[in-house]
C-alpha cells in the first residue's frame, strides 16, 4: 500500500530543516547551501512494513519559527518535525516558546524533535534542562546530523510509524 502524507518542518532559520529534507529525499548534503526565505516541498519515501510512505516535507526555508505557526502552513499535516541546532541553545528555547503559542494550530499530531548538527560535538550547547523540558512534551527526541546522515532516516521512520499508528487508531 502506498500512502502520501504532509509533514511540516518547524524551526528557526539555519537549524538545518532543508538539509534534513534533502538528506531524506535525495540522500544529499550541500556544504555551500544558504538558507532562503521561500517554501520548499521535498518528497522522501520510506518502506514501513507493508506501507510505502511518501512524506511530502514542507520546508518553510529561512522564515522565523514563530511565523510557521499558522493554520495555512500546518493545515493537513499528518506529522511535524521540530528541528533545532545542537550548537545553538536559543534555537530550542525559541522553538519551545513558539510551540506553546502555536499549540492550538498543532493539535495532537505525531511529532519528533530532531536535534540536528550532532556531529559538531565540541560545540554542543543544549543543556540537560532544555532537553528534559523538550522530553516532557509529546515528541520523540532524536539526535541527528544532516551532514553525515547519522540518524536522519531513523528519525523520519519513527515519525512515519507514529503517523501510521495514529491512522490505524482513527480508522
Amino acid at each position: 500500500m502506498r500512502l502520501r502524507r504532509k509533514v511540516c518542518l518547524l524551526g528557526a532559520p539555519g537549524v538545518g530543516k532543508t538539509s534534513l529534507a534533502r538528506r531524506l529525499a535525495d540522500n544529499a548534503f550541500d556544504e555551500e547551501f544558504e538558507s532562503n526565505v521561500s517554501m520548499g516541498i521535498f518528497k522522501g519515501s520510506l518502506a514501513l512494513g507493508e506501507v510505502l510512505l511518501e512524506m511530502m516535507l514542507w520546508d518553510p526555508g529561512g522564515s522565523e519559527a514563530w511565523t510557521q505557526y499558522n493554520r495555512s502552513f500546518i493545515s493537513g499535516a499528518s506529522g511535524l518535525a521540530f528541528v533545532v541546532d545542537a550548537t545553538k541553545a536559543r534555537t530550542l528555547d525559541h522553538l519551545l516558546e513558539a510551540q506553546v503559542k502555536g499549540r492550538g494550530f498543532i493539535g495532537s499530531r505525531p511529532s519528533v524533535l530532531i536535534v540536528n548538527k550532532i556531529d559538531l560535538t565540541e560545540h554542543f550547547a543544549l543543556t540537560k534542562q532544555q532537553l528534559d523540558t523538550a522530553g516532557k512534551l509529546d515528541w520523540y527526541v532524536a539526535q541527528a546530523s544532516a551532514k553525515s546522515g547519522y540518524n536522519v532516516i531513523e528519525a523520519f521512520e519513527r515519525l512515519g510509524k507514529m503517523m501510521l499508528e495514529t491512522r490505524k487508531a482513527s480508522a
